[in-house]
């Protein structure tokens, strides 16, 4: 037997779903799981504590056998958790907390990604004062490259946060919010439904005041506010005019 088939044959039992009869592969496909098991809870903490260690092990396995890990890395395994979270319907194992399994799964492996994203050094807002204030509206942010928009049915930002702070949550409804990596960690900020349509024009290229033209209920966006939390908390990569735009 070569190489390449003994190495074929070694990996089709270790993802076989039974155990194999060799006690010496046993180990070996034992541990495979258990280490996938292991990196997807640590990926996903609060789902697997509400889920309960026995039902998340069970559903760890029927996800890895749906999507087997090929890289020594398991991290970017969870990149498709949430979505088989929805296809698995496991919504009602948390249904009396009014909030969705998968959407909470989605926040906790953005809050993943951010947290091992490249980020690029921040300015603060002392680098508009470069620019006339005439031409403020026609200027456009550059953001980290892990800033993202999410957007929940349910409130299960308000639930993410208390669970790490031990505190109850009484948040009822949708809820948005803007995520991004930082050089001092992830930073997670809810925010209402027309701040999000706006960061996602501003992601998107768009200048503030042409992001603003293309919101539903502007005037629900507390500009300055928002503008001084995306600084203060290192979201800012740089400042310039929209191509096309003059002073």
């Amino acid at each position: 037997m070569s190489l390449q088939s003994w190495q074929r044959r070694f990996a089709a039992q270790l993802d076989r779903a039974e155990s194999p009869e060799d006690p010496g592969m046993q180990v070996y496909h034992h541990n495979v799981r258990a280490q996938f098991r292991k990196a997807l809870a640590m990926s996903f903490p609060v789902v697997a504590e509400l889920l309960g260690a026995a039902p998340f092990n069970v559903l760890a396995e029927r996800f890895r056998q749906r999507n087997p890990s090929r890289s020594g890395d398991l991290h970017p395994s969870g990149s498709a958790f949430p979505a088989f979270l929805a296809a698995e319907n496991k919504e009602s194992a948390i249904e009396t907390l009014g909030i969705d399994l998968s959407e909470l799964a989605t926040l906790e492996w953005a809050w993943q990604c951010a947290l091992i994203a490249a980020d690029r050094p921040t300015i603060d807002a002392s680098s508009l004062a470069r620019f006339p204030p005439a031409q403020w509206p026609s200027l456009r942010l550059q953001l980290q490259p892990s800033f993202a928009v999410l957007r929940w049915r349910t409130p299960v930002a308000s639930y993410w946060q208390a669970h790490r702070d031990h505190a109850s949550s009484a948040t009822l409804g949708p809820e948005q919010a803007w995520i991004t990596g930082t050089p001092r960690g992830p930073i997670l900020q809810r925010c209402n439904t027309a701040t999000a349509q706006w960061l996602e024009a501003l992601i998107a290229g768009a200048s503030l005041a042409t992001a603003l033209d293309a919101t539903e209920m502007a005037a629900e966006i507390d500009i300055t506010t928002t503008l001084q939390s995306l600084f203060s908390h290192g979201a800012v990569v740089s400042v310039d005019l929209r191509a096309g735009d003059h002073a």
